[in-house]
């Protein structure tokens, strides 16, 4: 129980800073308003939920995250995550999730279609159900492109893997897609 809320704290400690900084770094940077813009070399922060659909079982999982993009050079972005997941209840008790990890991402702008990716990422997970617990370091590899839809509208397909050696489960393949509408709030004088 103490250890739990020891690794709260310190993730909020982590986490506040970074929103506090991205809301910061954001009033200073003007968003263009039109051209190629894309989630892909920003920087900005995301909370996200995901309704993962559990093969061969009955019940289903809800993901929540919160990421930190950090735009490091052209063509490479640096990603900062933390993730819980829970499913519903199978034999009388729930799977639990949580996982933070860190990975690059590069990805290439000279394609009028879109921007394609690939990103490489490593973490820590620890897992709890019916009582017993275990952990793993995880690591990822994703391929994707972010495609421009409209001036402030993009999709972007992707396929991953994901593995955590050390917990019972073999690796998963994921795959999607994403899609992002930004909205222009700075006053027009």
């Amino acid at each position: 129980m103490k250890k739990n809320s020891i690794l709260k704290t310190l993730i909020l400690a982590a986490v506040v800073p970074l929103g506090l900084a991205t809301s910061a770094r954001a009033a200073d940077t003007p968003v263009p308003v039109s051209g190629n813009m894309g989630l892909l070399g920003q920087t900005y922060a995301s909370l996200t939920y995901s309704y993962l659909n559990l093969d061969r079982s009955p019940t289903h999982a809800d993901s929540y995250g919160f990421d930190y993009n950090q735009s490091l050079n052209t063509g490479l972005d640096g990603i900062l995550s933390y993730n819980i997941t829970q499913a519903g209840l199978v034999a009388g008790a729930r799977f639990n999730q949580q996982m933070i990890g860190g990975a690059l991402r590069a990805f290439n702008t000279s394609h009028a279609w879109g921007k394609p990716y690939v990103e490489a990422g490593v973490g820590y997970a620890w897992t709890k159900f019916a009582g017993s617990k275990d952990n793993s370091v995880v690591w990822s590899v994703t391929a994707g492109a972010e495609l421009q839809i409209a001036p402030a509208f993009t999709v972007t397909p992707f396929v991953s893997y994901v593995d955590a050696p050390d917990l019972t489960s073999s690796g998963t393949w994921n795959f999607g897609v994403k899609a992002n509408y930004w909205v222009d709030l700075t006053p027009k004088l």
